[in-house]
């Protein structure tokens, strides 16, 4: 069972960003994990001759040690605004109306008492999401990989009137009757969430990727015979499945455009 905002199976109804070009940076990341990964996994079959060998080594070390950039002077830039779009506690009632009016379109009565405090728990979510955002916009100025991936993800235009429910008809019933079926709003947030686990575990294997990389380097003191591969690819592999699954949320023709685009 599962939910996902404006989308479904059919990948044209996926969330998108405005235009294409919000997807450049992002592309770059792939492209550039896909290199890495093409020339390690060519170190470790240890095909061709010792000079292409050593070639293409010179060329992971290139990439590994000095990234190109990824973001570029003409590309757009992370948004990430107030999400009640409204002065404090002015948005935080707006908020919990569109929630009671969800609510009623979906014939639930979650009561008197849970709709008062409401607004106070929004507050805090509020507060909460300030803070969050300060550290995010500190990660991203020490990750440009993570910066890339947000200006996609902070851009995202989802449809706030109705998601796409993927359960079954009973347990749609059963979520309505114990008061658990999620607002757009919860289906958006978890959307998010599932794209933001995604861009983590690109970077961390980025990092650990590059991180072995300098210990081969340091522990066969040039010896490309003493060179291993085995850990470097495993790293490797593993950011191209985070940043597969990250490409899975944005419509497929988008992904194949702004790749075609990038490697030009």
């Amino acid at each position: 069972m599962g939910t996902r905002a404006d989308a479904g199976k059919n990948s044209k109804t996926r969330p998108s960003a405005p235009t294409i070009e919000y997807l450049f940076p992002a592309a770059r990341v792939g492209v550039y994990i896909y290199t890495c990964l093409s020339l390690a996994q060519s170190l470790a079959s240890r095909d061709g001759t010792n000079e292409s060998y050593i070639q293409t080594l010179e060329q992971l070390d290139n990439l590994l040690i000095n990234p190109p950039p990824f973001i570029q002077s003409s590309d757009p830039t992370v948004t990430r605004g107030d999400p009640y779009k409204l002065p404090p506690v002015v948005g935080e009632v707006a908020a919990s109306q569109q929630k009671q009016k969800e609510r009623q379109q979906n014939s639930i009565n979650a009561g008197i008492i849970p709709q008062f405090f409401e607004v106070g728990q929004l507050i805090g979510e509020r507060r909460t999401w300030d803070r969050l955002a300060k550290s995010e916009r500190i990660r991203e100025e020490q990750s440009e990989v993570r910066k890339a991936l947000n200006i996609y993800t902070t851009n995202i235009n989802f449809n706030t009137s109705q998601y796409a429910f993927a359960g079954t008809p009973e347990e749609k019933r059963r979520m309505i009757r114990e008061d658990k079926l999620p607002t757009v709003q919860d289906v958006i947030r978890s959307d998010l969430d599932a794209r933001d686990l995604y861009r983590n575990e690109v970077q961390t294997a980025l990092e650990d990727a590059r991180a072995e990389y300098l210990y081969q380097k340091r522990i066969s003191n040039g010896d490309v015979n003493k060179f291993e591969t085995v850990e470097l690819v495993l790293l490797l592999e593993k950011a191209k499945r985070a940043i597969d699954l990250w490409f899975s949320f944005i419509p497929d023709q988008d992904i194949a455009e702004a790749l075609a685009v990038v490697k030009h």
